[in-house]
């Protein structure tokens, strides 16, 4: 274990804005965290383990046939991603978090490659990454969501719902059921709202579940993690998200892990 890893860099401190912003959303973002260089080695790794791994080359899309390559350890464990916890994101992880587990790697490596399919907001497979057991009044954990790439939207970066970590502890304030399943379940027919984020209808769903929305006085709304490459998201351990299609021509690449305050609960994420 580690602490925060050395003095904060107070130049990097998180606005009174995007404090409030990530207390109302569950999610902020923090651009620039790592440099465009940086980005640019991390993918050159990955791109060198796609074409071993998956035959799949850079400047070839005619082998862009595995849309959601998995298996890649080789760029998983590469030390070359170990930019994204620099000054910035750790001065950030020092304000909300304080002293933290040092994380044995940059997390999981998600890809999407482009697909002949027309973007929408998914209504499958939304779905939070830890338990209801956290404590609710506590920060004990965020989501690093770090992209490698650019990404515009429609671009396969993964659909979140803001907001959806205070619908959900207002739930648990009202219910002694914890089981993981059971409680999401609960949340996602808990309000009409809900019930259209887990529709298959497309007429206007999108638009309509993009713009803010009151569930009894809370609002909510799904965004898409877009942005520049070097850009990080920030999302509390309890913001529903799931997997979208790549619409556009580039594919998509981040990196993405939990990091717990020092003595996590047990009931923390197993390490990806």
């Amino acid at each position: 274990m580690a602490g925060a890893g050395g003095p904060a860099h107070h130049g990097w401190m998180l606005s009174a804005a995007q404090l409030s912003e990530f207390e109302r959303d569950g999610i902020v973002k923090v651009p620039g965290a790592f440099g465009a260089g940086d980005a640019a080695r991390m993918r050159d790794v990955l791109w060198a383990e796609l074409a071993k791994r998956h035959g799949m080359e850079r400047d070839d899309r005619s082998t862009w046939t595995t849309l959601r390559p998995t298996g890649l350890k080789t760029t998983k464990k590469h030390s070359v991603a170990d930019a994204i916890l620099g000054p910035p994101l750790r001065s950030v992880l020092d304000h909300l978090l304080g002293s933290r587990t040092e994380p044995p790697h940059q997390g999981q490596v998600l890809v999407t490659m482009p697909m002949a399919e027309t973007w929408s907001v998914p209504h499958r497979q939304w779905h939070t990454d830890v338990g209801f057991d956290l404590p609710a009044d506590e920060l004990v954990a965020v989501k690093i969501w770090a992209l490698l790439t650019d990404l515009e939207p429609g671009g396969g970066g993964t659909p979140q719902v803001a907001g959806s970590h205070r619908v959900i502890a207002r739930h648990l304030s009202k219910t002694s059921e914890r089981e993981f399943t059971t409680v999401r379940d609960q949340v996602l027919c808990s309000h009409p709202w809900f019930l259209n984020l887990t529709s298959a209808e497309t007429d206007g769903r999108s638009t309509r579940l993009m713009t803010e929305a009151d569930l009894d006085g809370l609002p909510v709304r799904v965004v898409e993690l877009t942005g520049a490459a070097g850009d990080v998201y920030l999302t509390h351990p309890w913001i529903l998200h799931s997997i979208a299609p790549n619409a556009n021509d580039t594919p998509r690449m981040m990196r993405s892990r939990f990091i717990w305050k020092t003595g996590p609960p047990a009931t923390r994420a197993p390490e990806e």
